[in-house]
């Protein structure tokens, strides 16, 4: 339970930010402080410190406008610091990091009594490695003899910018935060630059002391509030916790755009394997075992495994030999082939399980010369190679042998078989490009991360918050329940919008002479923008289809030139940036947008007072894993229509509404361009999910 005092600074520290920050006070936002604060308060201890009872996860849908960050802060941070305990805020998108880190912390920082620190936490590859910088400048400079395994070596016309980095970063004008550097940074250029887990010698690395990554991390550690994002935290997760982020039983979590946090999870847990990528790749270790032997002998450690190794690539190698004519006669014409409830043939189970005994010992002797040149490198330690080679070929094979590592997963995924009654496996071949020419991607995925976030996340942390403005589907939490795994002991609570629809906007459904699966929507569509959209005023044009907006965009053209600004034409920010522009010097702006404009876009008052949605946000079909998911739904009599692709629909939708009212004084109109909510009878269902705005 909270103390006496804890809540009592709670209600202290809402009192000051509403005075001193001169806001409204709001139900909603005092009902989420509450619920918040109970949830985390009854946290019980074990003797250790860790989290003993079933408590500690609430989970909140907060209304639009309800000031849910301010309310998340107010009401876990003083727990948080009371506990000895890190905050962590996750969010899906930079736009909301942003914000957060810019505005919301800032402001609160300087108007409560309550002194904290809060950083920024960042995956390593955003920050500058010095070794890799002084290596790319050593190579330009033909001071470095060593190949380049991945025939990658950095361009002659990027030395300027190395050596500006350089300079910066010694002089402390730049802190090796790629996103802080000055002028936009190409792929190409940063990929000399920084260095995954497997790459990175940690403190043997003569140059750790000096470390943007490690600096970075020294910072999370004084910090009170650590905002990062789900990617970054699910990454630290599947690396057992505590590896870039605070350990779990250390940390209070805050999920903020909570609905995301599944589906990043599913594309975190996917493991893919490319055939052409994967031969490619086989020449690449095969010339890095016979270049090492050439500069640095064989070593006496590991020479048995060194020996052998080659053996094993080329038996490797003729495997995926086989394997491209299997899988291309398995595709045949198809671009994608889905394998029925995750069942691959036998034959090419029975090939990739055969790749797996000679890739075992390859993974094994990789993993030595990784320990040997770490080893090599440690000035307490004895070296087995000279210091000078285990720096120039500590990084090559700390990058090989992490995709020996993914090749190895990929192949046990790919290759298994789901014991009778437990949850299918995703598996699909898909064609890709490949550098001039294409590659086939053997893909498996599970259908469901929810035992992975139960067992990972729930189970582990000291607590939790999950919240969004859509965590309920059809107006129930059961859709996020299954979906993340969520504990059947957190607290659920809905908290509403303090924005009285009915009088500030209008919702019309536009009922086209078409519905959208006939050929002519598209025509009627581009006839009703044409006859209805004020291009004076400032509007949002929602579409679910790319190639449906590149043709209404065709259209158009030639008559809004001046006034439309389409997705996939410009930067989603430089979109932004023009439309407010034009609307602030009082001229009409158009955006056309897909999914992206539909969340996590704030453009209030005159920005947007017209948001069209063309058709319902339904899921694309032919997406392999919620197609393997509807699959087993259906295996079992479930219905994954109302279940799975109603409920996800229904999220989207209230998200895509949500983009017209931003603050109290906005007003506007809603037209949703898709006859099925009037004609069809789930219509009704996604229709009583959206906020009441004014029906007309």
């Amino acid at each position: 339970m909270l103390t006496k005092e804890t809540k009592e600074r709670i209600q202290s520290l809402y009192r000051e930010c509403i005075k001193a920050m001169e806001l409204r006070p709001r139900l909603g936002q005092r009902v989420m402080i509450a619920e918040i604060a109970k949830a985390l308060g009854n946290v019980h201890e074990g003797d250790k410190g860790e989290r003993d009872n079933n408590a500690g996860i609430a989970v909140v849908e907060a209304g639009t406008g309800t000031g849910k960050t301010l309310a998340y802060l107010i009401a876990a941070l003083p727990v948080a610091m009371e506990r000895e305990r890190k905050l962590l805020i996750s969010t899906a998108t930079v736009a909301l990091q942003e914000q957060i880190l810019d505005k919301d912390l800032p402001a609160l920082k300087k108007h409560i009594s309550l002194p904290f620190n809060y950083a920024l936490a960042k995956g390593r590859g955003r920050y500058l490695c010095l070794v890799k910088l002084d290596k790319a400048l050593q190579h330009l400079s033909g001071m470095l003899a060593t190949v380049d395994l991945f025939e990658q070596t950095p361009e002659e016309k990027d030395r300027a910018l190395y050596e500006d980095m350089l300079s910066q970063y010694a002089s402390g004008g730049w802190d090796g935060d790629r996103d802080r550097w000055p002028d936009e940074i190409e792929h190409s250029q940063w990929s000399h630059l920084t260095a995954t887990h497997r790459e990175c010698s940690n403190r043997r690395c003569q140059h750790f002391n000096n470390c943007s990554f490690y600096k970075a991390r020294a910072a999370m550690e004084e910090a009170d509030i650590i905002v990062a994002n789900h990617d970054l935290v699910l990454a630290d997760l599947s690396l057992g916790g505590g590896a870039v982020l605070p350990a779990p039983d250390k940390t209070i979590y805050v999920f903020d755009e909570g609905h995301h946090l599944a589906d990043k999870a599913l594309n975190h847990f996917r493991l893919d394997m490319g055939v052409r990528s994967t031969r490619q790749w086989l020449k690449q270790l095969e010339k890095l075992f016979d270049q090492f032997i050439a500069q640095a002998g064989m070593p006496v450690s590991i020479m048995h495994s060194m020996r052998e190794a080659p053996e094993h690539i080329r038996t490797l190698t003729q495997s995926v030999s086989l394997l491209w004519p299997m899988v291309m006669d398995l595709l045949g014409e198809r671009d994608r082939l889905r394998f029925e409830f995750g069942h691959a043939p036998d034959s090419l189970k029975d090939l990739l399980t055969t790749m797996k005994a000679p890739l075992q010992p390859v993974l094994q002797c990789l993993d030595k010369l990784n320990d040997l040149l770490q080893k090599s490198l440690d000035p307490k330690e004895e070296p087995e190679v000279a210091r000078d080679v285990a720096e120039s070929w500590q990084a090559p094979v700390g990058i090989m042998l992490a995709r020996a590592e993914q090749l190895s997963e990929a192949l046990s995924w790919l290759a298994a078989a789901e014991a009778e009654g437990e949850l299918p496996v995703a598996r699909w071949l898909n064609k890709t490009p490949f550098g001039d020419d294409w590659d086939i991607i053997m893909s498996a995925s599970p259908i469901s991360v929810a035992e992975q976030l139960r067992r990972n996340l729930w189970s582990r942390c000291y607590g939790a918050v999950l919240t969004s403005a859509t965590l309920t589907a059809l107006n129930s939490f059961n859709t996020l329940r299954w979906e993340a795994g969520l504990p059947d002991w957190a607290t659920y609570e809905r908290v509403a919008s303090p924005f009285n629809y009915p009088e500030l906007g209008e919702l019309e459904v536009v009922q086209l002479a078409s519905d959208p699966k006939s050929d002519s929507f598209e025509g009627d569509v581009q006839s009703w923008l044409k006859d209805n959209v004020d291009t004076t005023k400032g509007t949002l044009v929602l579409f679910s289809s790319r190639a449906q907006l590149e043709a209404t965009r065709d259209f158009f053209i030639r008559d809004w030139y001046d006034i439309l600004l389409s997705q996939g034409y410009l930067p989603k920010g430089e979109i932004v940036r023009r439309h407010k522009e034009r609307i602030d010097k009082g001229e009409g702006s158009l955006i056309f947008g897909l999914a992206s404009f539909a969340e996590g876009i704030d453009l209030p008052g005159e920005y947007v007072t017209h948001v069209v949605i063309v058709k319902i946000p339904f899921a694309v079909p032919d997406d392999p894993i919620q197609a393997a998911i509807s699959e087993w739904m259906e295996s079992r009599g479930r219905n994954p229509f109302m279940e799975l692709t109603l409920p996800a629909a229904s999220i989207r939708l209230i998200q895509a509404c949500g983009r017209l009212i931003r603050k109290e004084s906005d007003q506007g109109r809603i037209s949703i361009l898709d006859k099925r909510l009037v004609s069809h009878r789930y219509g009704r269902l996604l229709l009583d999910s959206l906020p009441p705005f004014r029906r007309i």
